[in-house]
């Protein structure tokens, strides 16, 4: 009997059930070499069992976490409001968030500049029967939660959607405190008392964790169905400090989706992948296809793509940092991070924060390689400043605006890898003039506007960040 066809299946099978199904795989793959009695199918088959309850009581009573399905729908506020009107409220959000810092501080010494904005979001299924939950995208944090209905302190959630309410879910339990895997510092511990729940405090947001069914959608699926099927554990707040419907009428954030690292309640390690990627739709329009998130297999760079990027992904406990070496201004470098420099050559790339922010001598060497460039090539003199304003380095607009070409600015990591930043001017009518939608502040993080029109693939397991332009 040709036990080939079956085994594949089984390895394949074991993948949804066992996290490290890698290595299984890979026994597989040995044995298939030689002929295989029916024996040893049976003993690999109870093996494989056995396996599975001991990680079932390894993790609190919970079944083991593994993705089915791997690639899922983004969706961003720019298609939800008009360019203008985006614009304006994306500039009040900000000015009003200029002196706020993101409260979580995992790394001594790291303040971040703003809180997150819910820009970039994806849709899930969560409990049973399901609801649907948008949860911003977040790739600077493990922690994945979604605002309880009983909070406290609370953020509004607009019609049709609304908070996760623990009663209505017939699969929802508490996560077993025994479970030290994810209850556990930075983010979480056992609470006080006889109690037997796991408490998290994130500082953007505070409560309980749970586990429960939780389906991402994937461009395939519909409003009512799902293809992927997960039991996650994530945090059901019931104090929540950071406001999604700040600047817009409508908000349709109810959580977040956390994809960075150092907590193993991080979204990438509770479905047992070492690698994701994302795309944001460029602004242009110019490519086709759908954005999406994706993880393990189905996160790759297309064959076909050009200019593809690689650059090392340091080996920060907590963050994906990337090394900055210089900055370009349609090629010419403007700045060069001197190699004694420790922190300040970090960058991280944050779907939370809307724009890019650079530290202090990085942003001042680009702002003057910027005004050097506007006044050799159409004679202006020093840019206007009003204040109070979100941006410093600002124009009014030109009667011929239409002739103006804006710079290319480009940062360059470690490697060699380039990434030019798109979108880093934008035009304020109302304002009657356009300014560069680059900040100053520390650490150096690349924002959702200058990611637009890019994938981005993680590979963990080799410590690399890819990226190719258009290539949603």
């Amino acid at each position: 009997m040709d036990h080939s066809h079956f085994l594949h299946k089984l390895a394949s099978l074991s993948s949804h059930f066992i996290p490290s199904a890698f290595h299984f795989s890979t026994s597989f793959t040995f044995i298939l070499q030689s002929k295989m009695s029916f024996v040893s199918l049976f003993l690999v088959v109870i093996f494989m069992i056995f396996a599975t309850i001991i990680m079932i009581f390894a993790t609190g009573g919970t079944s083991p976490l593994m993705a089915q399905a791997q690639s899922f729908t983004i969706s961003t506020r720019l298609t939800n409001t008009s360019e203008s009107t985006f614009r304006y409220k994306l500039r009040q959000k900000l000015l009003s968030q200029t002196a706020k810092a993101r409260p979580l501080n995992l790394d001594p010494g790291i303040v971040f500049p703003a809180l997150p904005s819910g820009m970039v979001y994806v849709s899930a299924h969560i409990g049973t029967p399901p609801l649907t939950i948008n949860l911003a995208l977040d790739t600077l944090f493990p922690f994945t939660w979604v605002q309880s209905v009983d909070c406290q302190k609370c953020f509004n959630v607009s019609p049709p959607f609304s908070n996760f309410d623990p009663k209505k879910s017939t699969t929802f339990q508490l996560l077993p405190p025994t479970n030290t895997t994810i209850c556990s510092p930075p983010l979480a511990h056992p609470s006080a008392g006889a109690g037997s729940s796991c408490v998290y405090d994130a500082g953007y947001s505070r409560g309980i964790y749970g586990i429960d069914e939780f389906h991402l959608l994937s461009p395939l699926s519909s409003s009512s169905s799902s293809s992927s099927t997960n039991l996650i554990a994530f945090g059901c707040g019931t104090r929540s400090m950071v406001d999604f419907d700040g600047g817009w009428e409508f908000n349709p954030i109810g959580g977040m989706i956390g994809l960075g690292k150092g907590h193993p309640s991080s979204i990438v390690s509770q479905l047992g992948s070492d690698r994701f990627s994302y795309c944001l739709p460029g602004r242009s329009h110019s490519h086709s296809g759908q954005p999406t998130l994706n993880f393990g297999s189905e996160a790759f760079i297309d064959a076909s793509a050009t200019n593809v990027q690689t650059t090392p992904i340091s080996g920060h406990e907590y963050y994906n940092y990337l090394n900055l070496t210089t900055i370009t201004v349609n090629g010419d470098v403007v700045y060069i991070m001197p190699e004694t420099s420790s922190r300040a050559k970090l960058v991280l790339l944050d779907t939370g924060e809307p724009v890019t922010w650079l530290v202090e001598d990085a942003y001042y060497s680009l702002q003057d390689g910027l005004v050097r460039y506007f006044a050799e090539t159409y004679g202006w003199k020093e840019p206007k400043i009003v204040y109070p304003s979100v941006y410093d380095l600002c124009y009014d607009l030109p009667t011929n605006m239409s002739s103006i070409v804006f710079p290319k600015v480009a940062i360059q990591f470690l490697g060699g890898a380039s990434l030019e930043l798109h979108d880093a001017f934008k035009i304020f009518p109302d304002e009657h003039q356009f300014c560069m939608i680059i900040k100053e502040g520390a650490p150096n993080v690349v924002g959702v506007y200058q990611q637009m029109g890019y994938r981005f693939l993680f590979d963990l397991a080799q410590s690399k960040l890819s990226f190719a332009p258009n290539m949603c």
